[in-house]
């Protein structure tokens, strides 16, 4: 009880200064002729980080899951991490074969990048290949996109994006493989219904077998890969600097694997967010977001499993003229010009 005596001996005059402080009026005056030095843009920005899928399914404009491969094609769904729905902006999806699991076996010998690739064998009358529903269409929009594909000549595979259960309600490109060596061929369709599940078919016919190495489907209204309402929004944000690869993330990350041929950058698992990444959306990407938004690039470099050779390289990368190592690595990925990145994070 005593304790509780002094207590509210203590609360009484501390209330009473309160209640005496808000009787008072109090007088605000504003002298607009003079000003005080500017408010730093970097006050205020944003930060990008691979959690999951929450960049390649809510920045970028990837429509498919898996795209290169990382588990087995098979009708059983791949033991994969499970992720929280606020990460996802879809349920997981998988490939499936089309004729039986028996006609897909993955390849390590004439794999086209990462562990392993789907190899497709025909008997020269049923269609035989893989296909991944759950994808999101609507009416009157186009779909983009490409294939990697080698096999045997004169094999024949039709890329077809349905969207509906009439035979009238898809869409199809016939390609015809030209042998062994992996090539691309260009994808495009135009929806004529909605649905929100959709699918991508993947058949060939003939005989012999075809690799798929990697396919990609976006929404042709996608800027520089981009979602075009995501770069809306964040336009509206006006921030000063956006940040990336992370985080957490960042602890686990190679640069390298994520430049360049975005179809040849290897899928990897992430340790940190038990994911798997396709490498879609790296430095460059970063970098050209940052461009179409108008802010300052930040790049943190991997002091976790990484090290500072790797640090000083991804500084030559985006920085370093086409005369050093990195700089004409660049160039040969495309951006001949330096970033001229400013701000970094260890």
């Amino acid at each position: 009880m005593k304790t509780a005596h002094w207590v509210l001996l203590l609360a009484t005059p501390f209330l009473s200064s309160v209640c005496a402080a808000q009787a008072r009026t109090v007088n605000v005056a504003i002298d607009t002729s003079k000003t005080g030095a500017p408010i730093s843009k970097y006050l205020y920005g944003q930060f990008l980080e691979h959690i999951g899928n929450i960049v390649n399914e809510g920045v970028w404009s990837e429509m498919l899951e898996d795209r290169k491969f990382y588990y087995p094609v098979s009708s059983k769904a791949p033991d994969q991490p499970s992720a929280p729905a606020w990460r996802r902006r879809g349920p997981l999806r998988h490939w499936t074969p089309i004729g039986g699991d028996e006609f897909v076996t993955m390849d390590s010998d004439h794999r086209y990048t990462g562990d392993h690739t789907p190899q497709i064998q025909l008997d020269g009358k049923e269609p035989r290949g893989i296909e991944q529903p759950g994808l999101a269409v609507r009416k009157g929009r186009a779909y983009t996109g490409r294939i990697v594909l080698a096999g045997s000549p004169g094999a024949m595979v039709k890329v077809t994006l349905v969207w509906g259960r009439e035979a009238s309600d898809r869409q199809t490109v016939t390609i015809r493989v030209p042998g062994t060596a992996y090539q691309k061929f260009p994808l495009r369709f135009e929806a004529q219904g909605d649905n929100d599940d959709g699918r991508l078919e993947i058949a060939g016919t003939g005989a012999g077998a075809f690799h798929v190495g990697a396919v990609s489907l976006m929404p042709a209204s996608n800027i520089e890969g981009f979602r075009a309402e995501v770069i809306a929004a964040l336009k509206q944000l006006h921030s000063g600097v956006y940040r990336f690869p992370g985080g957490n993330f960042v602890s686990a990350y190679e640069w390298r694997y994520a430049i360049g041929d975005p179809d040849k950058r290897p899928p990897i698992y992430d340790p940190v967010w038990h994911a798997v990444q396709p490498n879609d959306v790296g430095t460059d990407e970063f970098l050209t977001l940052c461009r179409l938004l108008g802010v300052d690039p930040y790049i943190t470099v991997n002091a976790g499993f990484g090290d500072a050779w790797s640090a000083a390289e991804l500084v030559e990368y985006t920085n370093g003229a086409v005369t050093t190592p990195m700089g004409k690595w660049r160039a040969a990925n495309g951006h001949p010009q330096p970033y001229h990145v400013k701000l970094w994070g260890i």
